[in-house]
């Protein structure tokens, strides 16, 4: 799985039981007694005073032209999923963040492809906002991480400001993995993924990806929800992902009769060669268009008769589903984020069925 051997410990069997987190220092009269839980551990947000003093934390911000708005605090706190001290983690932030870009992401596809199927919806999903995508962006942004210990912080009398700039998390050295590059020894809870079918995600992707959706979260947070959705356009919307590289048909003929029916093209389809030139050499071409009655729904040359008859259906499944639609004037068309929007798109008439 992902090129990557697995140290798996495996689990005793038994009765799941509930624990608490011993770094929550939590209080409570009986365990099954919910609204008897304290929690005792003290947490604040890091002050702008001593936030202000931090570096890399203020040349993040330049980086990413974050608006004076946003607080140096909670910047810092976005760059925070280290549970066991005393500053306030980056939990809520990433769900926020999480949450506007589920939406925006989603809106995007939907007003502009609105015929995708649903696997390669998903797999684009995944590509704009995935754990991997996201934890990419983190460090094409310059993120640093925390990986050094108090005691090599100490010997280079670092100032405790820095640390406050950059990705603080649980590494995997702190689990005692193996040394070997590429192995890694899973915890309970990253068994459980893998046993629900879940992809294994590094504990330095899962942390620079959290950062991404908790920098979104804050910006929502300060400056409101178009400044978060700008922020999301120009970082995430804006890159080029290849969705054409995302099909794959096993049957593309049968699925292309199929479409046709299903948008009530009463016409049979047909596949005829339109062209050819050198038959008879090392290298001829022929060209070959899908045709439903007078209707040309795509054409392609090859080498051969089939490959280019498979090509010219293959191009007529992609120009059905890469449709974009447009307003009278040209303009793409309006999705439901935008002001005084009014419909004007296409709405997908689902999956065919081969």
């Amino acid at each position: 799985m992902l090129g990557r051997r697995l140290v798996v410990t495996p689990l005793r069997r038994g009765y799941h039981v509930a624990r608490v987190s011993p770094s929550l220092k939590q209080q409570y009269s009986k365990l099954t007694d919910y609204g008897s839980y304290r929690n005792q551990a003290f947490t604040h947000r890091l002050p702008e005073s001593t936030a202000v003093q931090s570096a890399p934390l203020v040349a993040l911000k330049a980086r990413l032209a974050l608006p004076d708005s946003y607080s140096l605090s909670t910047l810092s706190q976005a760059l925070n999923m280290d549970r066991s001290g005393e500053l306030v983690t980056n939990y809520g932030l990433a769900t926020l963040g999480q949450t506007f870009l589920s939406y925006y992401v989603t809106e995007y596809l939907v007003s502009k492809y609105p015929r995708l199927p649903m696997a390669v919806h998903n797999a684009a999903v995944n590509a704009y906002m995935g754990p991997q995508t996201l934890a990419a962006i983190g460090e094409m942004w310059g993120i640093e991480t925390d990986e050094r210990s108090k005691l090599d912080k100490y010997l280079a009398n670092e100032p405790t400001p820095i640390q406050y700039g950059k990705l603080r998390y649980q590494s995997e050295a702190i689990k005692k993995a193996p040394v070997e590059p590429g192995v890694y020894k899973l915890d309970a809870r990253e068994q459980a993924q893998l046993r629900h079918g879940d992809d294994f995600v590094p504990k330095r992707v899962e942390a620079y990806a959290s950062a991404v959706k908790s920098i979104i979260g804050g910006m929502y947070t300060h400056c409101g929800e178009d400044a978060a959705k700008a922020f999301i356009n120009d970082h995430i919307l804006s890159r080029k992902v290849p969705l054409d590289q995302m099909f794959q048909f096993s049957q593309p003929t049968r699925e292309l009769v199929r479409v046709c029916e299903k948008e009530g093209m009463a016409d049979a389809v047909e596949v005829r060669l339109i062209a050819e030139t050198g038959r008879k050499s090392a290298h001829p071409i022929y060209i070959a268009g899908a045709f439903c009655g007078t209707h040309k729904l795509g054409e392609a040359p090859g080498s051969s008769l089939r490959e280019a008859k498979t090509r010219a259906v293959v191009n007529a499944l992609m120009a059905y589903y890469l449709y974009s639609p447009i307003t009278e004037h040209g303009d793409a068309a309006p999705k439901p984020s935008d002001p005084e929007y009014k419909f004007s798109g296409v709405v997908g008439q689902g999956d065919v069925a081969i």
